[in-house]
């Protein structure tokens, strides 16, 4: 028996009014109609996905009268996962597959690692980072980012070729005249695009994405922190002060710093426009040692991955794969759900949360002892846990009492 019996059964909150509250910034635009029918079309869709789940793993245990290890997690994790995808929006689910792709990704890296078929290498994850970002750094530059994510690269690396980083008329005159002064006081090369110096170039941007990231970072570490505040409001400042809560600030600064002084740099020598872009955009993402992050990394380069496939398929240098999005969210999520029961500790941290919230905590409770007989290291984060078993829905695998005899 997979499960113990002392469970309950909950389901997560949905995002979706947040998300909407946060787009349109004023609760009277909203449409509550269609935001209503959205979020109960994806708590179907989550249900689905969960129940299916649970569902395909007795049904295939109750049809073939034995497990093996691809049916303990993998199998009813590809069947409900399609089936549950065909209930979700259809625009949604390219950001599914993708999402989920990168998350598959991750934990097969992981399981890998653990296994010992790979290493683990410190600030690994900064390659796949400089691959997306020198790639996207290089469409941008030819104009070939779509504008959303050109504005985001605009703010990230501080590419505001015809306009001011920081606007100085809202600034306290002193420091304005100051900003001025490094703008004008210093030079620029011919084929540098920017508005005023180089100086200014890799400043302006630091300092504004210092300001911001810090801000966020210290909300967030009090947001995290706000019981033991209540309890101990002088612990602020060494909460504020700490390097943790520097990490981001110095991640998001440094990524236009590195960025505009590499550039510049090269730009004086003869190396062609194109490897300029895309060196820099390469080395710019170093900063990534300040705030080591495998999902923004893995998402970067996958994102990178997508808008090239799409832009050969529209060249007809690869065929588009129909229902593609479907096929992708099916494999990526049953994987990752099949790690679920096999090797959880391979899971993103986050997102094994997410699970265990998802069902009650109920995906904590399987029978994991049953599982580590077919070469798997399930009992890992679950060492001193043993299921309440019903006996009345319990088999006993030959395994535990027949000899086991070598093969002739």
């Amino acid at each position: 028996m997979l499960f113990s019996t002392d469970c309950g059964f909950h389901s997560g909150p949905t995002q979706r009014f947040t998300f909407a509250l946060l787009s349109k910034r004023d609760p009277r635009k909203i449409k509550y109609d269609v935001l209503m029918k959205d979020i109960l079309q994806s708590t179907i869709f989550l249900t689905t996905n969960l129940v299916g789940y649970l569902f395909w793993l007795c049904r295939i245990r109750q049809l073939m009268g034995f497990t093996i290890w691809p049916t303990t997690g993998f199998t009813n994790g590809f069947l409900s996962s399609y089936f549950a995808i065909l209930l979700e929006k259809q625009k949604r689910r390219p950001m599914l597959a993708l999402y989920l792709t990168n998350l598959a990704s991750e934990t097969l890296y992981r399981q890998l690692v653990n296994h010992g078929y790979l290493r683990n290498y410190k600030y690994g994850e900064c390659v796949p980072f400089a691959i997306g970002l020198a790639g996207f750094i290089s469409l941008y530059k030819k104009k070939q980012l779509d504008n959303g994510l050109a504005k985001i690269l605009k703010f990230t690396h501080a590419l505001s070729e015809h306009s001011d980083v920081i606007d100085t008329s809202k600034m306290h005159p002193l420091i304005g005249r100051m900003v001025n002064w490094v703008r004008n006081s210093f030079g620029r090369t011919e084929r540098c695009e920017h508005k005023h110096s180089c100086v200014s170039a890799a400043l302006e941007g630091t300092s504004r994405n210092f300001a911001l990231g810090l801000g966020i970072s210290s909300l967030l570490t009090l947001a995290r922190s706000f019981r033991s505040i209540i309890r101990r409001p002088s612990q602020i400042p060494r909460l504020l002060s700490s390097f943790k809560n520097f990490r981001l600030p110095l991640f998001l600064a440094l990524m236009p710093f590195i960025y505009h002084v590499s550039e510049c740099s090269l730009k004086r020598t003869k190396v062609p426009d194109n490897a300029v872009h895309f060196t820099s955009g390469a080395l710019s993402a170093s900063s990534m040692m300040m705030y080591p992050s495998v999902s923004i990394s893995m998402y970067i380069l996958w994102k990178l991955i997508e808008i090239v496939y799409f832009k050969l398929a529209e060249q007809g240098r690869v065929p588009i794969i129909k229902h593609g999005d479907i096929i992708l969210y099916t494999l990526s999520t049953g994987y990752v759900l099949g790690n679920a029961a096999l090797e959880p500790q391979a899971i993103r941290k986050g997102y094994w949360e997410f699970l265990c919230g998802l069902t009650g905590q109920r995906v904590r409770l399987f029978n994991r002892r049953l599982i580590t007989q077919f070469g798997f290291d399930s009992q890992k984060m679950f060492d001193h846990f043993v299921p309440r078993i019903d006996p009345k829905y319990a088999t006993i695998n030959p395994a535990f009492y027949l000899p086991s005899s070598p093969l002739k």
